[in-house]
């Protein structure tokens, strides 16, 4: 399945359920053993919004050992855009004495059989212009070298496929109100409007081409291309392409 029909097939999900099955699958082809959602919108918020396929003894042991609070991972995703995996953690160092809630966190983690992960962060706005912040994050039990080359050529378009996914979930979410809403991260996003050739290049990066592939289409320069990029990225405060391009589906300002 390429990515243009991954995509339709997230966009098709007519319930969470749904939703929650399509990514298994994804994570399934990616060789995963499953993953989770969480809200992360507000740092200390010791009920956020999360569901997934971890299996519910190790969600069981997240939340008694109320891991929310110190989980290293939540700390870079809140602050960062870009996907990582477990293993690029920089924990503090345990020489004597009690240890790090982040070191039991991924201690614990280990125990379930969880040899690595990646954590994909996303910080998105609504149709009311509300920033909100979240992640996927999806589990590893086998040897950490086979994900390095799995994720390798392929880590691009999973980071798209989250992205769209995770818009999805949000549009069902407040469609069926199943539990309570997400909470704002943040002040509204300013209204923004892109020109005509930030439209079609932010558009065409959300279908995976890339610039080059873009400034084909369009008949135009790669550097032209790049340089509607940036403007558009400048303008809607994304730190990267895929950001911006995330920004825009959610603020409706390019379509699919």
């Amino acid at each position: 399945m390429n990515l243009e029909e991954t995509i339709s097939s997230i966009e098709s999900c007519a319930t969470i359920d749904e939703l929650r099955l399509v990514l298994q699958q994804i994570a399934g082809r990616y060789g995963f053993a499953g993953f989770n959602f969480l809200d992360i919108g507000r740092a200390g918020d010791q009920k956020p919004f999360y569901f997934g396929t971890s299996g519910k003894q190790w969600e069981s042991d997240y939340v008694a050992n109320n891991f929310v609070e110190v989980d290293p991972c939540l700390h870079i995703a809140r602050t960062s855009n870009l996907p990582f995996r477990w293993d690029q953690l920089q924990l503090p160092r345990h020489k004597t004495g009690r240890k790090s809630g982040a070191i039991k966190t991924m201690e614990a983690a280990m125990d379930h059989g969880f040899t690595d992960g990646i954590v994909i962060p996303h910080h998105f706005v609504d149709k009311n212009a509300n920033t909100y912040s979240a992640l996927v994050v999806f589990f590893w039990k086998d040897p950490i070298s086979k994900l390095i080359f799995k994720l390798k050529e392929q880590h691009a378009y999973l980071h798209i496929i989250v992205i769209y996914w995770i818009n999805r979930l949000i549009y069902l979410k407040s469609m069926q109100d199943e539990r309570e809403p997400l909470k704002p991260s943040g002040p509204k996003y300013p209204s923004t409007l892109l020109t005509d050739r930030e439209t079609d290049a932010l558009s065409w990066a959300a279908r995976g081409k890339t610039n080059s592939e873009t400034a084909e289409i369009l008949s135009v320069s790669d550097q032209t291309i790049e340089f509607h990029i940036r403007n558009a990225s400048r303008k809607l405060s994304a730190t990267n392409k895929t950001q911006a391009v995330a920004i825009a589906l959610t603020l409706g300002l390019i379509l699919i």
